[in-house]
């Protein structure tokens, strides 16, 4: 698996960086063990972790340790798919996430999430892991929730990105179905999460004294329907869950989300049978200032077919 260094620019990465940077289908944590194991030779002589790399260098990569790499899940195999992209540049994308795909490659789930079609778009093959850029999605949304993410291209970008989030800087808007008809026509809640000393896998009200963290979601009605209401919401905070946990908290539930529902699971249920695969939650906007051009970048996506009439589905 050869690959040839160009278009450094003047540029003199470190390898471990430049891998990190085009190995997309190799977890970043994992790129550095490569490098040690003995499994690449810059020009023909082991690599080593630091070494500076310039334009025509040829980095060679050891089949045989990618495919150990890949046996043992430490590999993101790109697989083709539709991606809905929304807007793209040269250091970041938007994208639209479709209801019942993860996000990440977790535990046993290897393959159909976001990230391996992400790692395709960028460039990676099964026949080889180079790509022009690796993915960094710069925020969580649930398998069963739909809508917007943002997507670094750099980790340069990524961090900027977290940096926005974390002063509460990137804008989102989701719009949620839930169940009843909410009287008020808008409100805030402003409870403390953590996690549900019952199911632990569920977030619920818990005093800041006692391990909860800060949580404020904003709410307003868009549209009242026979037993459901359609809600515009906005955060403060990101907690895991939160939306889901603050409108169940409220007493309506979202369309569909039978981990929120009441009552809520018994003691030792099975994560899998509290998990529906559709929720009628979707990320509908997205508004930030570039963290390279300065320029505003708001983007929106329309909620996918059928939403707010999703059936219960256990996953």
């Amino acid at each position: 698996m050869l690959h040839e260094v160009r278009a450094l620019q003047g540029a003199t990465p470190r390898l471990v960086d430049y891998l990190r940077a085009r190995l997309a289908a190799v977890p970043t944590r994992y790129v550095g063990e490569l490098v040690t194991r003995g499994a690449v030779r810059v020009n023909g002589s082991p690599g080593r972790t630091y070494q500076p790399l310039h334009d025509g260098d040829q980095v060679a990569l050891d089949p045989a340790a990618l495919a150990a790499l890949a046996r043992v899940g430490r590999w993101v195999a790109p697989e083709p798919g539709r991606l809905d992209v929304v807007h793209e540049d040269e250091h970041l994308l938007v994208v639209c996430k479709p209801p019942g795909v993860h996000v990440h490659p977790l535990g046993a789930l290897r393959t159909g999430t976001l990230q391996n079609a992400l790692v395709y778009y960028a460039g990676g093959r099964a026949e080889t892991p180079w790509a022009a850029w690796r993915p960094r999605p710069a925020q969580r949304l649930d398998r069963a929730a739909s809508g917007l993410l943002v997507v670094a291209k750099q980790e340069a970008v990524a961090a900027a990105l977290a940096e926005l989030l974390a002063a509460n800087r990137l804008s989102r808007r989701y719009l949620a179905t839930v169940r009843g008809v909410v009287a008020e026509p808008a409100g805030t809640v402003d409870a403390p999460l953590g996690r549900d000393p019952t199911f632990d896998y569920r977030r619920a009200a818990l005093p800041l004294a006692l391990g909860g963290q800060e949580a404020i979601t904003h709410w307003r009605v868009h549209e009242r329907l026979a037993e459901r209401t359609l809600l515009e919401v906005t955060t403060e905070t990101g907690r895991t869950h939160q939306i889901r946990a603050h409108l169940a908290l409220i007493g309506h539930p979202i369309v569909g989300d039978t981990l929120y529902s009441h009552p809520p699971p018994a003691a030792g249920a099975d994560r899998g049978s509290t998990s529906a695969v559709q929720i009628a939650l979707h990320a509908a906007h997205v508004a930030f200032r570039h963290p390279r051009t300065g320029a505003s970048l708001a983007c929106s996506a329309p909620p996918p077919a059928g939403f707010g009439q999703v059936p219960s589905v256990p996953a």
